[in-house]
C-alpha cells in the first residue's frame, strides 16, 4: 500500500490535506453535472434508436411503438439518476464509491448505445466511442478513487467484448487497441487532474492572498480611523488647554488692572465682528486670505499682556498717570512681545503667537506715526495690530475709568471718526463705522 501511495503521488498531483475535502466537493458537484447530462442524452438516444425502429418494421401497426422501447435499460438509467439525487447530500466518501460502481454496472447500457450506433461489425469505432464516453464522465476524485474506477472500467470492457463476440480471439489486434485507447485517455485523464489540481491550489492561494490583503487593508483602515480619532482629540484637549491658559493670563492682566475690569473679554468679541466685516468686505484680501480668524481672535487676549511686568503702583494707580509714570506703562508692549517671544522660543509655536506678539507690541501705533513703541506709520503698522488700535480705543472710550467717565457708544464712534488718518487707518476706520451699531451694548 505505501508503495502503490508513493506511485501515486509522483504520477497525480497532490492536494494539501486541509484543502482535499473542498476540492472532493467541487469534483464530486462537477461529475453529477456531468452524470446527469450524459444519461439524459443516453435516454433521448434510446428513445430516437426505438422510433427508427418502429417507423423500419413492417409490422408496426401490429406492434407498437412502445414494444420497440428498452425498459429495463431506461429503468437502470433513472435509477441511477435517482441515486445521485438522494445520496449526493450523504457521506461524501460513499457517494464517491456508489457512483464509481454504479458506472461499472451501467457499461452494458452505454456499451449496447454504442453498437447500436457503430454496428456490430466495427469493432474499434464502438471500443473507442464507450472509452471516450466513459472517460469524460469518469469523476475526478480523490487518485486512489480515480485510478480503481479506471482499472474496474478497463476489465469490465474486455469482459464485455469477450461476452458478446465470442470469435474475438481470432483477431489478435483489438485487445491491443483497447489497452492503447485506454492507456491514451487514461494519460490525458491524470494530466488533465493535475491541471485541475493546480488551479484549484493556485485559485485557493491567490483568494487567500486577496483576503489577507483586505484584512491587512481593513485592519490598516481601523488603525487610520483610530489615529485620526486619536489626533482630533489630542488636537481637542490642546487647543483647550490653550484656549484656558490664554483665559487664565487674561484674567491674571485684569486682576492686577482694576481699571480695565474685562477689558480683554470684550475686546475679544468686539474683534471677531470686526474681523468677520473685514473678511467680508475684502478689504485687504490679500493679506487676510491666510488669516486664521479663530487663532487670531483667541491670541487678541495676550494683547495687554506685558502689563504682568509694570509695576503695582503704576499700573493700580486710581488717578491719571504722570508723564514718567505713563512713560512706564507704555513698556508694557515691548515688555509684552519679550514674553511672547520666550514662549514661542520653549515651544516652537508659530501661528498662534505670531497674532499675539503683533498685537502685544503694536496695538498702541498710530496711522500719523505718533505711536508707540517704535512710532511706526501707515501700513508699516501690521494689520491686525491696526484693527486692534480701533477696538482697544473704542472699549477704552465706552468704559468707566478712574480718571474718566464712560463715553456713549455714539460719542465713542464720533472720536474714531475724528481720528481717522490720524491715530487710525483710514480704510478700517470706515468699514468699522458702517458696523459700529452692531457693537454696541
Amino acid at each position: 500500500m505505501l508503495f502503490m501511495k508513493n506511485i501515486f503521488n509522483k504520477i497525480i498531483a497532490v492536494v494539501p490535506p486541509e484543502l482535499q475535502d473542498k476540492f472532493d466537493e467541487i469534483q464530486l458537484k462537477t461529475s453529477i453535472r456531468r452524470i446527469r447530462f450524459f444519461t439524459i442524452v443516453a435516454i433521448a438516444a434510446k428513445l430516437i434508436n426505438a422510433l427508427f425502429v418502429y417507423f423500419a418494421n413492417e409490422h408496426k401497426q401490429e406492434y407498437g411503438l412502445f414494444n420497440y422501447i428498452d425498459y429495463s435499460e431506461l429503468t437502470i438509467i433513472a435509477i441511477f439518476n435517482l441515486a445521485i439525487f438522494f445520496f449526493r447530500k450523504s457521506s461524501k466518501r460513499r457517494v464517491q464509491w456508489l457512483i464509481c460502481y454504479l458506472f461499472i454496472a451501467s457499461c452494458y447500457i452505454i456499451y449496447e448505445f454504442a453498437i447500436n450506433l457503430a454496428g456490430a461489425p466495427g469493432h474499434i469505432p464502438f471500443i473507442f466511442f464507450v472509452s471516450f464516453f466513459f472517460f469524460t464522465i469518469i469523476p475526478d476524485f480523490k487518485p486512489q478513487i480515480f485510478i480503481t474506477y479506471s482499472v474496474l472500467y478497463f476489465i469490465a470492457t474486455m469482459v464485455i467484448l469477450m461476452t458478446k463476440n465470442m470469435y474475438i480471439n481470432e483477431y489478435y489486434g483489438v485487445p491491443s487497441h483497447v489497452l492503447n485507447i485506454f492507456v491514451i485517455l487514461l494519460v490525458t485523464k491524470i494530466l488533465l487532474y493535475n491541471s485541475k489540481v493546480k488551479t484549484f491550489v493556485n485559485t485557493y492561494e491567490i483568494n487567500k492572498l486577496n483576503e489577507n490583503l483586505l484584512s491587512a487593508k481593513k485592519e490598516l483602515q481601523n488603525y487610520n480611523d483610530n489615529l485620526e480619532k486619536m489626533v482630533v482629540k489630542k488636537t481637542e484637549r490642546i487647543v483647550e488647554l490653550q484656549n484656558t491658559v490664554l483665559e487664565t493670563v487674561a484674567e491674571l492682566v485684569e486682576c492686577r488692572d482694576d481699571a480695565t475690569g474685562c477689558h480683554v473679554t470684550r475686546t475679544g468679541g468686539y474683534l471677531k465682528i470686526f474681523l468677520d466685516a473685514v473678511i467680508e468686505s475684502g478689504l485687504y484680501k490679500d493679506q487676510t486670505a491666510a488669516w486664521n480668524i479663530e487663532q487670531m481672535v483667541l491670541s487678541a487676549q495676550l494683547h495687554d499682556v506685558g502689563k504682568i511686568a509694570i509695576d503695582d503702583a503704576i499700573l493700580r494707580k486710581p488717578g491719571k498717570l504722570t508723564d514718567e509714570e505713563f512713560d512706564n506703562m507704555k513698556t508694557h508692549t515691548v515688555l509684552g512681545g519679550d514674553l511672547i517671544r520666550n514662549i514661542q522660543k520653549k515651544t516652537g509655536e508659530q501661528e498662534f503667537l505670531d497674532y499675539a506678539f503683533i498685537f502685544a507690541v503694536y496695538h498702541h501705533e498710530k496711522w500719523n506715526g505718533s505711536g508707540y513703541p517704535y512710532g511706526k506709520a501707515g501700513e508699516d503698522i501690521p494689520l491686525p495690530a491696526r484693527l486692534m488700535a480701533i477696538i482697544d480705543v473704542y472699549d477704552a472710550l465706552i468704559s468707566e475709568r478712574p480718571y474718566k467717565k464712560a463715553f456713549t457708544h455714539e460719542e465713542a464712534v464720533k472720536i474714531i471718526r475724528e481720528e481717522k488718518g490720524t491715530h487710525f487707518d483710514p480704510a478700517l476706520t470706515e468699514l468699522f463705522l458702517s458696523i459700529s451699531d452692531s457693537l454696541e451694548k
